[in-house]
C-alpha cells in the first residue's frame, strides 16, 4: 500500500465526494483492485517446427524494453508445448523443458508474471490419450494442422485427466498462474446455431457444469497466490453466476468496428486487436475504442514469426494439413509466403498480427500504457461512459465517450469517435496531459482521444 501524506490525504477524500456528488449519469463504476493492465503475448517459435525456447540476448533486451515501458505480465500461447506429440513431449509436457523453465526464469527476473496456453477443452482428437468420453459430440476446432476436440466439462474423466495435469504444469515450470483457451463445447453448439450478434457475441446458455470447471481450476489458482486469465472466444464472456477470471481476453477472430465492447463485463478485460479479421485494420484508433471504458489492449511482441509453422506441417507425413474452410489461405501460409520475400522484415509477431506488424505498435502501446497506469492505481474509483456530470458543462455527444478516474488525482480520458472535431467545456480548470494546454475547453479531432487531469 502506498502511504499518502496529509496533503495527499486530504485531496484523495475531496475528489472522492466530488466525483461522487457531480458524476450523475454513467454506465457502470468500478473501484480498482489487484489490476495490472500492461500485458503482452509473446511469441516463442513456429510450432510445430522445432526450434529452441532457451532465451537469447534477443530476448533478454526485449523483455528489458517492455519491463521498462510499465509492462507486468506476459502469456505465452502453445508452442511452449507439444499439442501434437510431434517434438516427443506432449499437451502438458513443454518439447524444451530446459529452455523454458530459463525463459520463466528470465521473465521473473524483470518482475514479469508468466502464463502459459491451458485449454479446459482443446485436446487433440487423435492424441493417445483421447477418450470418447472426454467429448460429448462431435465439436472440435480444425485448423492448418490440428484438429482438437471440444472436451466436456461434465464428462468426468476428461476433469480426471486434466485438472492433475493443468496444475502439475503451474508447478513444474514455475509460472505464476493460467491463460485458459476455454474451448467449450457449449460455445460451438451456439456457433453453429448462428447465436451472436454483429460484434462476436454469442447467446450462450448458462451451462453449471462449465461454471463448475472454471470455478474449481480458478480457486485453485488463487488459493496458489496466481492469476488466471480466461479466453472464452470472440467477444465472449462465460455465462456464469461465480467469478471465474481475473482477466477476460476478447477480440480475438472478429472486427474491431465496435466501441467499448464488453463495458459491462466483470472486469478486466484485455483486448486484443485481431488484425487480419479487422477491416479498418491500421486507420482505426483502437485505444480510443477501450481506453475509456477501463481496457487496455493486449501488445503483441516477441520473437518473430518465420513461417515454420506452415512449412513443417507441409512436409511432414506424420502431421494432416486441413484446408481453409473458405478455400483462402491459412495465416500461417500467408506469413510464409511475406517472409519468403521479406526475410529482413518488417516482421510479424503474433497470430493476432497484421502482415506485417505495425513497426509502430510498441512506442504507441507504451505511450498510452504511461498515460493510463496513473489513472487505475490500486483502490481508484472509475466511472465509465460518463453522460451526465456537474463538471462537464457541455452536452456529450453520443459517438464522445468520457469516463472519470479518481485517486489523489481527478482524470478525464475522453474520445471522440465521430468523424468531426468535437468541443468539450468543464466548470474547472484542466491539463491536456500530452500537449500542457491548460484550460476549460477542448476541441477533440474525430477519431482522437485525449488524457486530462483536473488542476487545483
Amino acid at each position: 500500500m502506498k502511504y499518502l501524506t496529509l496533503e495527499e490525504n486530504a485531496k484523495r477524500i475531496k475528489n472522492i465526494n466530488d466525483a461522487h456528488k457531480e458524476t450523475k449519469a454513467y454506465t457502470v463504476r468500478h473501484r480498482i483492485d489487484d489490476y495490472m493492465p500492461g500485458q503482452a503475448t509473446y511469441s516463442l517459435g513456429d510450432y510445430p517446427e522445432k526450434f529452441s525456447i532457451e532465451p537469447t540476448e534477443y530476448d533478454y533486451n526485449l523483455l528489458k524494453k517492455l519491463s521498462d515501458s510499465g509492462a507486468q505480465l506476459i502469456q505465452i500461447h502453445e508452442e511452449w508445448n507439444d499439442a501434437l506429440r510431434h517434438l516427443g513431449a506432449d499437451k502438458f509436457t513443454s518439447h524444451d523443458e530446459k529452455g523454458l523453465h530459463n525463459f520463466v526464469d528470465l521473465c521473473h527476473n524483470f518482475d514479469f508474471k508468466v502464463l502459459p496456453y491451458i485449454s479446459t477443452g482443446y485436446f487433440n482428437e487423435y492424441d493417445p490419450d483421447f477418450k470418447e468420453d472426454f467429448a460429448k459430440g462431435p465439436y472440435n476446432l480444425r485448423e492448418l494442422y490440428y484438429s482438437f476436440r471440444r472436451c466436456n466439462p461434465g464428462s468426468a474423466s476428461w476433469r480426471e485427466y486434466l485438472l492433475p495435469r493443468t496444475f502439475d504444469v503451474v508447478d513444474k515450470y514455475g509460472f505464476d498462474g493460467i491463460y485458459n483457451d476455454w474451448g467449450y463445447d457449449g460455445f460451438h453448439i451456439a456457433w453453429d446455431n448462428g447465436d451472436y450478434d454483429e460484434n462476436g457475441i454469442y447467446d450462450i446458455a448458462y451451462d453449471p457444469e462449465i461454471e463448475d470447471l472454471l470455478c474449481l481450476i480458478y480457486n485453485e489458482v488463487k488459493k496458489r497466490g496466481g492469476i488466471y486469465k480466461l479466453h472464452c472466444g470472440g467477444n465472449n464472456a462465460p455465462n456464469t453466476k461465480d467469478k471465474v477470471y481475473d482477466y477476460l481476453w476478447i477480440g480475438e477472430a472478429v472486427d474491431a468496428k465496435g466501441v467499448g465492447v464488453g463495458k459491462t463485463y466483470a472486469p478486466y478485460i484485455i483486448p486484443c486487436h485481431h488484425m487480419s479479421f479487422s477491416k479498418e485494420g491500421k486507420k482505426t484508433n483502437y485505444f480510443a475504442k477501450t481506453i475509456p471504458f477501463l481496457q487496455f489492449p493486449l501488445l503483441k511482441i516477441g520473437r518473430p514469426m518465420t513461417g515454420g509453422a506452415y512449412s513443417e506441417a507441409v512436409k511432414c507425413p506424420d502431421i494432416t494439413m486441413y484446408p481453409h474452410p473458405d478455400g483462402g489461405k491459412w495465416f500461417e501460409q500467408e506469413v510464409y509466403e511475406y517472409m519468403q520475400e521479406h526475410p529482413d522484415g518488417p516482421y510479424v509477431y503474433s497470430l493476432w498480427s497484421s502482415i506485417p506488424d505495425d513497426v509502430t505498435e510498441f512506442d504507441t502501446w507504451s505511450k498510452y500504457l504511461a498515460l493510463y497506469k496513473p489513472m487505475v492505481t490500486q483502490s481508484s474509483v472509475c466511472y465509465i461512459e460518463v453522460r451526465e456530470s456537474e463538471e462537464i458543462l457541455s452536452k456529450i455527444p453520443q459517438d464522445v465517450y468520457a469516463s472519470l478516474f479518481v485517486n489523489e488525482n481527478m482524470y478525464y480520458v475522453i474520445s471522440n469517435l465521430g468523424n468531426e472535431p468535437c468541443e468539450i467545456t468543464f466548470k474547472n480548470t484542466w491539463l491536456n496531459r500530452e500537449s500542457g494546454e491548460a484550460g476549460k475547453t477542448f476541441t477533440i479531432p474525430g477519431g482522437e482521444m485525449i488524457f486530462l487531469i483536473k488542476q487545483d
